[in-house]
């Protein structure tokens, strides 16, 4: 047996049956004898963008096989994407041959120094002895919460080597640390002696499974249940009452949703911010943290119990006195007159309304970019992994994640924009290939919506500018090139049943939907 084989069948064992890559001659030692299902992508990103998302809906540590140092440079953002969406991948990157280091041959780089600030760990894998210490180390690193993304440089001549040891012992599990009952308690406090407490709920109550114990402990408070900014996990249960919104990205706009409170709990949550507003954040509130993620903690400056935010949230709905009141949100009585004068634009609140009714029970992947903050207010939040969306900004990265979800979710729905479906459209023939019957609808503006909204508030004279557009882009005659089926709606009519035809087809399958073209207010 060869070293390769060694760390192939460790990782297999561990629990990853599947990787993703682009190879390349640097990593072909490793792939030459591997028992996980390789799954070729077209390019690296879009392996990259397919492990966060397989990782994410298992909780567990998927792995991807980038191809040295073009394949690394390739997959930078969607590694930070995975990094920032707290994913926990094993990054394997096929390096060259120890013998010639010093000639700096071509498709060289010090790959663990290049990815410093964007991974957990990094390091080479040297020499036969390392092998086990560096695999069980990588592993734990990425299943210890908060998780992330590790990686691992791999010689191509090392691959070779004879391996005579015994299989790769499992690594120590991934746990969230203790937390001491002094801080719950002191945590628990402070909610006992707010006059009006609200929860900000992150992706951390999906990814460890919280929500009965979110819902209690809210209604114990008689606090509301506000989303955080960006979130990259559905944070509420279906149906709950006390369910107030999503928290936008900037300061003000979170400074003013939560001016009524005067003590704010953030459950697993971040607060996420762009662009910049000289207001400080919550300044002159009591924010508190529970949640795995001491970065948040210290980052926020709040009273904190660090630990497995479910565990947290029981002990503190048993330590709080109950207050005998349940909040229940104002319903939106607005909301159908608002959906009904946006029938006769294509606007976003029609036509993802339908898409909620028709898509009943199906995991949304979202980059709908401009049309997100409509999307997310339109009840797509239902419980565990009923929504993934990203915080890094990295165009394409719904449809690559798509891959590792679909893999899991049989009903997985993309929502995304003309200009993100241009940044990874690969991501369709791998869909293809492996028949994952991902659902992919195409919010079409003909242009980035995102950026001249940014523009109209901030820079005026760039919102019809050329750069700002993507005119004539035959989205349907992409997909059919590679070898997903599609077609195109441009009426209110016949929405409804295109919707429901894309539901039904076997396969993966697009739609694009020329929506409203006007350029909307987000920043203003």
């Amino acid at each position: 047996m060869k070293v390769a084989r060694a760390i192939a069948d460790a990782l297999y064992a561990w629990g990853a049956k599947e990787m993703f890559g682009n190879p390349g001659t640097t990593e072909l030692p490793f792939l030459e004898d591997i028992p996980q299902r390789y799954l070729l992508t077209l390019q690296d990103g879009i392996a990259m963008g397919a492990a966060d998302g397989l990782a994410q809906v298992d909780r567990r540590p998927s792995v991807v096989n980038l191809h040295a140092a073009p394949g690394l440079g390739n997959a930078m953002g969607y590694l930070d994407s995975a990094y920032r969406n707290r994913s926990p991948v094993i990054v394997t990157v096929g390096q060259q041959d120890q013998r010639h280091y010093d000639q700096k041959p071509l498709l060289y780089g010090p790959f663990p120094d290049w990815v410093q600030g964007r991974v957990k760990w990094a390091t080479e894998i040297s020499k036969v002895g390392d092998v086990e210490g560096a695999l069980r180390r990588a592993w734990t690193i990425a299943s210890t919460p908060p998780w992330g993304p590790v990686l691992l440089s791999l010689p191509m001549n090392l691959m070779e080597e004879p391996w005579d040891g015994a299989p790769v012992p499992a690594p120590d599990p991934g746990r969230a640390p203790p937390t001491p009952e002094s801080a719950v308690k002191a945590v628990a406090g402070a909610l006992d002696k707010a006059a009006r407490p609200a929860i900000v709920a992150g992706y951390e109550v999906d990814a460890f499974e919280a929500f009965d114990e979110l819902a209690a402990l809210s209604r114990k408070l008689g606090a509301p249940v506000f989303v955080e900014p960006l979130t990259s996990r559905s944070p509420v249960p279906s149906g709950l009452a006390s369910y107030a919104g999503d928290l936008l990205p900037a300061s003000v706009m979170i400074n003013q949703m939560l001016t009524p409170y005067d003590t704010v709990l953030l459950v697993g949550a971040d607060l996420i911010v762009y662009p910049y507003f000289p207001a400080a954040i919550l300044a002159g509130k009591n924010v508190l943290y529970v949640g795995s993620d001491p970065g948040v903690a210290e980052k926020l400056s709040p009273q904190a119990a660090v630990g497995d935010p479910r565990e947290l949230l029981k002990r503190l709905a048993e330590g709080v006195r109950d207050r005998g009141r349940e909040y229940r949100h104002p319903r939106d009585f607005s909301r159908a007159n608002r959906i009904a004068r946006a029938r006769t634009t294509m606007g976003g609140e029609f036509v993802l309304d339908l898409v909620r009714k028709v898509f009943q029970g199906y995991t949304v992947v979202d980059e709908a970019i401009s049309n997100t903050p409509i999307l997310k207010a339109t009840g797509f939040y239902h419980g565990k992994d009923s929504y993934f969306g990203y915080r890094s900004g990295q165009l394409g990265w719904g449809l690559a994640a798509s891959l590792g979800i679909g893999l899991r979710r049989e009903k997985t729905l993309v929502v995304i924009g003309d200009g993100a479906l241009m940044y990874a459209p690969q991501a369709l023939w791998t869909l293809k290939r492996y028949n994952i019957p991902v659902k992919v609808l195409v919010l079409n503006n003909h242009g980035y919506a995102i950026l001249r909204s940014y523009s109209k508030a901030y820079h005026p004279p760039l919102v019809d500018a050329e750069s700002m557009q993507i005119p004539a882009l035959d989205v349907v005659g992409l997909a059919a090139a590679l070898g997903v089926k599609g077609r195109s709606v441009g009426g209110a009519g016949e929405l409804e049943g295109a919707l429901e035809e894309l539901r039904d087809a076997s396969g993966p399958t697009l739609l694009n939907v020329e929506i409203d073209a006007r350029v909307p207010d987000l920043f203003s």
